[in-house]
């Protein structure tokens, strides 16, 4: 059954909290770091307050509201007094940090308590009465340390096998984490644990963290995972055939892609018996979903055409013996529709100039054309993260808690 949907209604307020952030980024970021991206990643690994909305991005407001408490707070990184941060403060700041790290970094980074950068996670599972198996490596890891994810356990005993939804963090393809989920996706947690089913939210390998990397990599890792809870179904009381993929943004490609595609695509570090699963559906928040139409990506090419450029260099590199135009067929969603693939969500603000909506409206026909049960929900006057517009006093045609909603009641209807 194919579906349009556009639903109106959309408010969502955030609330930024400042305490000792300045002086955490500082002692933790990278002397090798550099560049706005950068320094947005780190921003958003040390302090995930700041984004705003849970999207694993940190929008270009977002990074201002930091900015402008930064000068509050230090008003001596301001160097020329104008009232803003330049790239040469900000440059400034980056190399503040590099300094700092090296008088204050461990002589064995990894030996800090194990769990302890899951305290906020465990706090709310607990309040919520979640057990839970925390940072569950699902692969053999790599100077990274992302290939981890959080398994929680069904509230209510409902299924002989619960079914499992995944969720796969945003971020650029250069940040986020697994802990999204945490910040602002607590009732899908709540919800679907009550109707007896399993979550699991994962992270994997991103570009800019010091490690050669092909683009097909990092849905390597989102498909190990998958592979890894299945090989593991028996130990967590799932059904391996009852999976559900959700992702935001560069999360929501993932989803696509590690739901359309056999169990043994882009073989990683789990393999062989045990692996099969089969995704019964798939949700995408603002993700892309292709790479090989470049006039879907219009808007963003014209609105940060440097960035852009460089990002794409950088993501379609050569890897593996594998070239460009073989990546990027990979990585595309569209690439891997089939007459039995399951159904899909799409979820997208109109106004969205980071990934535009064309590309969900992209899949959207090529999922019809196929026959294919898909549904399309255009948010209005949203862009990315489904953020109020600049300059539209309209505001956005769903709350964040209604999206939440959304993925609920569909989650429940595939699973049911």
């Amino acid at each position: 059954m194919n579906q349009l949907i556009t639903i109106e209604n959309f408010g969502l307020t955030a609330r930024l909290s400042f305490g000792l952030f300045f002086a955490c980024m500082l002692s933790t970021l990278p002397s090798t770091v550099n560049g706005d991206e950068k320094l947005s990643a780190k921003i958003l690994e040390v302090f995930p307050q700041s984004d705003a909305n849970g999207d694993g991005e940190l929008s270009a407001s977002e990074a201002s509201a930091v900015y402008r408490r930064i000068l509050q707070r230090y008003p001596q990184v301001d160097k020329d007094g104008d009232g803003s941060l330049s790239d040469a403060e900000k440059q400034s700041l980056l190399r503040m940090g590099g300094n700092r790290t090296k008088r204050a970094r461990p002589a064995n980074p990894g030996s800090q308590p194990s769990g302890s950068k899951n305290s906020g996670p465990s706090v709310l599972l607990e309040k919520l009465g979640l057990k839970s198996e925390l940072d569950v490596e699902y692969r053999e890891n790599t100077e990274q340390q992302r290939n981890h994810l959080d398994f929680i356990y069904p509230k209510t005993d409902v299924y002989e096998k619960a079914p499992l939804f995944i969720y796969i963090h945003g971020g650029g393809n250069t940040g986020g984490t697994k802990n999204a989920i945490y910040n602002k996706s607590d009732l899908i947690l709540q919800e679907l644990t009550e109707a007896g089913i399993a979550v699991a939210t994962i992270d994997y390998r991103v570009f800019g963290q010091g490690e050669e990397l092909g683009f097909q990599q990092l849905f390597q890792d989102c498909k190990d995972a998958l592979r890894f809870l299945a090989k593991n179904s028996d130990r967590y009381g799932i059904d391996p055939h009852k999976f559900v993929t959700w992702g935001t943004s560069a999360g929501g490609s993932k989803a696509l892609v590690t739901a359309l595609t056999d169990s043994d695509f882009l073989p990683g570090k789990v393999v062989g018996p045990g692996t099969e699963h089969t995704v019964i559906g798939a949700i995408s928040f603002y993700g892309g979903t292709t790479y090989l139409v470049e006039e879907l990506w219009k808007k963003r090419l014209e609105r940060f055409p440097n960035r852009s450029q460089s990002k794409s260099q950088m993501i379609f590199k050569p890897s593996g013996g594998l070239s460009t135009d073989e990546i990027r067929k990979l990585v595309s969603a569209d690439q891997h529709l089939k007459s039995d693939s399951p159904p899909i969500l799409l979820v997208h603000g109109d106004t969205d100039p980071t990934v535009p909506i064309e590309l969900s409206k992209h899949l959207y026909e090529a999922a019809k054309e196929r026959n294919l049960d898909v549904k399309l929900v255009e948010v209005k006057n949203a862009g990315h993260g489904f953020k109020p517009v600049k300059g539209n006093p309209a505001k956005p045609s769903m709350t964040w808690d209604e999206t939440q909603q959304l993925v609920v009641r569909q989650v429940l209807a595939w699973v049911q």
